[in-house]
């Protein structure tokens, strides 16, 4: 039997799935329970890559893959062909090409460092260039890039849900840490990426996890309680228990309890409709007595998971928001609302639209699932697919809108994090959009949407083998700090437990989980170190140095 394999390279994971090439048929799929380099978000991975170098960061992404590929269940050498579908900062760092275009804005800071951006076409390599543990002969596909910061995962988005057949006044949004988004406005598309967050995925929430088995995917009033869902081996959302989210007290047993170990992005999105309709929170605040809400499983939602939700639904509706003024419209005179991705599918559309994740006028929202391992599926099984993909890349009229320059999505994300993070009420955020002399507005009722699911699961088949997560996909970086006293204020103070303090003889070393580490956008355990010699930047330089001075753990080759 000759194998195939599609591979979606996420923000927040990675997911796999083995194709007989044959038939056609999906033979098993495997996934990460994260992302293999420090952070929760694309500029924390091209800060880390930039900052060890990107040659370190390409051998820690494919080591996480290999261990991957691994857990599919099949003979790896009988592996003909792979096809690879993701933003552009994850398939460059794949690749190991250029990143510093994607991590720094503005043509004159390139100039001025000698950067230049690749294409980023579609291309075909050879697996052993890449590090892959397959045959070595294998083929790997890598789809185009539509614009800078919109890629291969953007273009699956459009080509396999519909969005480019649309006639209307169309929005598209891959739901996750880096959420890409499209509009479509007669002929002309406009595009754009908001580095969300990972809450949206159900990480940076105490008690989140990544939609897999035993994930909280939605919860529901019900009783006088609220019942909770709960993704079962097949991930198809299942029914948990019953319980009082004011004290966790258990009111009615359901199929799935005891099986729920987290929270899911999806979950976060129904815990704050179902909160905010019920009056238990009241931006920012949850109104409870100890100011938590609490799920089955002794399971629960603090004032810190509603501040990192509101932070990433905050920064997607102002993209949404942007791509509209941009194009000279009202956000409310989108008509139909494609959700791609996993948060995307998984999540209650209604409830979505409610929070402010689909604008309040769509009357249309199509749930298209993983998009981008279904190209990635495509691809392995049609390989003259790729072509196709270029020549649509290259007519596609887009105007892609950067917004970490746009003085509309900052003035608007400005709004959205009063109206999370300090209750601005929505009639004062609607006073301020025209005071800036925007078109849009908030204010005006919801529709209540006609929903259209394109599959039952996000990954609609995972084969006769079944489904498998992996969860240690990082590596350790060591190295020794130099006048640590072992106090240990750093190891207790990283809320993933990422790090451990180890003695060496009269020396303390330092161990760095890159799957667990936050990276740079955390820095915790540097603020709290008493004798300031934790330096994290430092740190990694010397572990990555200490690493690739000998037999190296992450790349398997000499120094």
């Amino acid at each position: 039997m000759e194998y195939g394999i599609a591979l979606d390279l996420g923000t927040s994971g990675f997911r796999a799935q083995a194709v007989d090439l044959k038939t056609g048929e999906v033979v098993s799929t495997a996934v990460t329970a994260r992302h293999p380099l420090p952070g929760a978000n694309v500029m924390d991975h091209l800060h880390f890559a930039l900052e060890v170098g990107r040659d370190t960061a390409h051998f820690i992404v494919v080591a996480a893959i290999n261990k991957l590929l691994k857990q599919l269940d099949i003979e790896l050498s009988r592996v003909e062909r792979i096809a690879v579908c993701g933003n552009p900062c994850q398939l460059s760092i794949f690749q190991n090409i250029e990143i510093r275009d994607l991590a720094w804005a503005g043509k004159r800071k390139l100039e001025k460092e000698g950067v230049r951006p690749p294409k980023r076409d579609a291309a075909v390599v050879e697996a052993w260039k890449l590090g892959l543990a397959v045959r070595s002969s294998a083929e790997v596909l890598v789809p185009p890039a539509i614009k800078h910061e919109v890629g291969a995962d953007a273009l699956a988005m459009m080509v396999k849900g519909g969005f480019l057949e649309e006639k209307g006044i169309a929005l598209a949004t891959d739901y996750g840490t880096n959420a890409e988004m499209a509009l479509k406005v007669g002929d002309e598309i406009y595009t754009g990426s908001a580095a969300a967050g990972s809450a949206i995925e159900g990480q940076h929430i105490e008690r989140g996890m990544l939609a897999t088995s035993g994930a909280i995917s939605d919860v529901n009033a019900e009783n006088g309680g609220w019942r909770c869902y709960v993704l079962d081996n097949e991930l198809v959302a299942q029914p948990g228990d019953i319980v009082d989210p004011r004290s966790g007290s258990l009111l009615n047993s359901g199929p799935m309890h005891g099986k729920a170990v987290g929270v899911t992005g999806t979950g976060v999105i129904a815990i704050l409709e179902e909160g905010i309709r019920s009056g238990l929170i009241s931006l920012p605040r949850i109104n409870t007595p100890d100011r938590r809400i609490y799920l089955q499983d002794s399971l629960y939602f603090t004032e810190n998971d509603l501040i990192e939700a509101g932070k990433a639904i905050g920064a997607i509706r102002a993209g949404h928001i942007t791509l509209a003024e941009e194009a000279g419209i009202s956000i409310d005179e989108v008509g139909t609302m494609y959700m791609a991705g996993a948060s995307g599918f998984y999540v209650d559309a209604h409830k979505a639209q409610k929070v402010g994740l689909v604008p309040c006028s769509v009357s249309k929202i199509v749930q298209v699932g993983n998009t981008s391992l279904a190209m990635a599926r495509e691809l392995v099984a049609n390989p003259e697919m790729l072509d196709k993909l270029q020549t649509i890349v290259n007519e596609l009229r887009a105007t892609h809108i950067m917004f970490a320059t746009s003085k509309i999505f900052e003035q608007i994300y400005l709004l959205e994090l009063s109206y999370w993070l300090q209750g601005m009420p929505i009639e004062r955020y609607d006073s301020w959009l025209k005071k800036y002399g925007f078109r849009s507005s908030l204010s005006k009722e919801v529709t209540h949407a006609e929903v259209h699911k394109l599959f039952e699961k996000d990954i609609g088949v995972i084969g006769k083998k079944g489904l498998r997560v992996v969860w240690d996909v990082g590596m350790p970086l060591v190295t020794e700090i130099e006048g640590c006293t072992g106090c240990r204020k750093c190891e207790k103070e990283c809320p993933e437990r990422a790090l451990k303090i180890m003695r060496k003889g009269s020396a303390y070393q330092i161990s760095i989980r890159t799957d667990l580490c936050n990276g740079m956008s955390c820095l915790r355990c540097q603020k709290v170190c008493s004798e300031k010699v934790l330096d994290f930047k430092q740190l990694l330089n010397e572990a990555v140095s200490c690493h690739h001075g000998s037999k190296c753990s992450c790349c398997d080759k000499g120094g």
